[in-house]
């Protein structure tokens, strides 16, 4: 994938507005199936996974003991067991990490990624750009939830999640490897005709408007559930997963920043840029940044101090030496009447 095959705002309109696609081949895919799978989930992220019924996918965690958070993926209970889809970055870590702890369990693990192909189609008009192509009824696929499908010529998964805030679904197409890719390629090219092609770049600025946070950036080990705000991937009353003990302490604790929206009057944020009170009291840094092209200004993550970490308050970032006036403001940036997959709702 590119960082953009016409231009990023072209690309980031696209799918706010109509549809667009997005080879994500990159990400991991891992399978775990077994008589043992359940319970090798269960020790591995917060989430409750047998509480999720086969056709449902959830976003969740896997952390480290101290609570803090390897990676963030998306899981999808199949009849026989779960697909893991992982950062690309992480998968040799995330597996060496699976498999350490499944040493006493009765799983299969198996590594998919080069078997198989995965394209994002997103949206308000992905169904319209995916139905073609596949005789199952899109609109019956309820968001979190998958069901395996044909797409084109391809066994496929199909699986209503996305990274970009709209609505839409993510692909995977099974037997597509590298060696022979005409299928997968053949899919491209049609999705193309309905849909805009898009990169890396669209990818980044529209999941930074949508508020959706990149490992790496955004969280990473030294980052916990709580200050991300992403506790609620947490089950309440789960217990005896890895990092448990450590989150019950930080539930519990006084956090030290929290991951907060700014929208800036002019001028665009970057990662590393220091976030500071009108007085110039350093309060936190910019992880995120980028110009959003639905509100026409820059916009950015960050983490705070908790005591400047109101909705409405007035912060400055400084870029390049000099001070940007901006406000703390609540994700995702764009109005959820208007953008997002919850406008299907209005």
């Amino acid at each position: 994938m590119p960082l953009w095959y016409t231009s990023v705002i072209e690309e980031h309109l696209a799918v706010r507005n109509k549809a667009g696609i997005f080879d994500v081949s990159h990400m991991g895919r891992t399978i775990l199936d077994g008589p043992d799978a359940t319970n090798l989930v269960e020790l591995l992220v917060p989430t409750s996974a047998s509480s999720q019924a086969p056709g449902k996918s959830f976003y969740t965690l896997l952390l480290n003991p101290n609570g803090g958070i390897i990676d963030d993926l998306i899981i999808m209970r199949t009849e026989r067991g779960y697909l893991l889809v992982v950062n690309a970055a992480n998968k040799g870590k995330d597996m060496s990490h699976i498999r350490t702890l499944a040493t006493d369990y009765d799983v299969n693990i198996r590594d998919v990624t080069d078997s198989t192909t995965m394209i994002a189609v997103q949206g308000p008009e992905a169904i319209q750009a995916l139905q073609p192509l596949t005789s199952t009824d899109l609109s019956q696929i309820k968001r979190y939830t998958h069901v395996s499908a044909k797409v084109g010529d391809s066994r496929a998964m199909i699986t209503r999640t996305g990274y970009t805030g709209e609505d839409g679904f993510e692909i995977i197409l099974h037997d597509t490897g590298l060696q022979d890719d005409a299928i997968a390629t053949a899919v491209w090219t049609d999705l193309s005709t309905r849909a805009r092609p898009c990169g890396l770049g669209a990818r980044d600025s529209l999941r930074v408007e949508a508020g959706l946070p990149l490992y790496g950036s955004d969280i990473d080990e030294t980052t916990n559930p709580f200050e991300a705000e992403l506790s609620w991937v947490v089950t309440k009353g789960k217990t005896g997963y890895i990092g448990s003990e450590s989150l019950a302490s930080f539930s519990s604790a006084p956090l030290s920043r929290l991951r907060r929206g700014i929208v800036l009057d002019d001028k665009i944020p970057r990662h590393g840029f220091i976030v500071t009170t009108g007085t110039n009291e350093i309060i936190g840094r910019i992880t995120s940044g980028t110009f959003s092209p639905i509100l026409k200004k820059g916009i950015a993550m960050a983490y705070v101090e908790p005591a400047h970490s109101k909705i409405g308050e007035a912060v400055r970032v400084v870029v390049r030496d000099s001070p940007a006036q901006g406000t703390i403001t609540k994700t995702p940036f764009y109005d959820e009447k208007v953008f997002g997959w919850k406008r299907l709702k209005q």
